[in-house]
């Protein structure tokens, strides 16, 4: 076991540590952002819509087209990907495209198909976290990933980059019928990793990350300002932030 040490705390007898990807490990501004400007695109040409409304839509996706970057406050940033869907297709509605949620549902995975294919052009890693976790492994520390991403986008980012082998198991939004938040993925994890959640830290950048540990028994979670959201209000949600895991040291 190791304990992790900052300036402000230590976290002891862990021999379990769980990553978020997106925001975590990697660059979910340009990632999301991609993403996000296709998804729009696709609307627009499928409904015949006004080009004025591309960057409207994307703010509502949590995108600022401007400045490249996700909203700390947007859709995409705070909740699952079924919760967004249900949100961002009321918006929809609202700008008076007559679609529900299953049509929308079907242009997110048409999206994806077309975005996975490319998938590697849009895909930058965090390199402090990756070093992170390769010291870990050299200590030889179970590791996994539990994402809101699907698990072939995370294997196939995992295979482009050679990190295969940083991770024991990896957790999708299709492992389970539950969203990330309810815990349910964090705990299939733990059970495929036979680990126990008292010697186990979950490591991502939002709230999400901290309640998908929470409610599956993780108690200590670190939160990390790679995302989009900065140390002082990460803090408002676990005590555990940092600016870069590069502040962590290893005792």
């Amino acid at each position: 076991m190791i304990n992790l040490v900052s300036v402000d705390w230590k976290l002891e007898n862990i021999d379990t540590v769980l990553f978020d990807k997106d925001g975590t490990f990697i660059d979910l501004h340009y990632f999301w952002g991609k993403m996000s400007e296709m998804r729009v695109e696709e609307i627009i040409r499928r409904y015949k819509l006004p080009l004025d409304l591309f960057e409207k839509l994307c703010l509502k996706l949590g995108y600022n087209v401007s400045t490249g970057r996700m909203l700390s406050d947007g859709i995409t940033a705070l909740y699952s990907r079924q919760i967004i869907i249900q949100i961002f297709c009321k918006d929809l509605n609202s700008f008076g495209v007559d679609l529900s949620e299953s049509d929308l549902e079907a242009i997110f995975d048409c999206v994806s198909d077309m975005f996975y294919k490319d998938m590697v052009k849009y895909t930058k890693p965090i390199y402090a976290a990756i070093d992170f976790i390769k010291n870990l492994r050299e200590k030889n520390i179970k590791t996994g990933v539990v994402t809101s991403d699907s698990v072939e986008s995370t294997v196939l980012t995992l295979k482009h980059f050679g990190w295969e082998n940083l991770f024991d198991v990896v957790i999708g939004r299709e492992s389970t019928k539950e969203t990330k938040e309810s815990g349910v993925p964090v705990k299939l994890a733990l059970q495929k990793m036979q680990s126990n959640p008292l010697n186990t830290i979950m490591v991502g950048d939002a709230p999400t990350d901290y309640f998908a540990a929470k409610n599956a028994g993780v108690d200590r979670t670190i939160l990390v300002a790679t995302g989009q959201l900065d140390k002082k209000s990460l803090t408002a949600t676990s005590p555990y932030a940092l600016d870069s895991l590069t502040d962590l040291m290893f005792s």
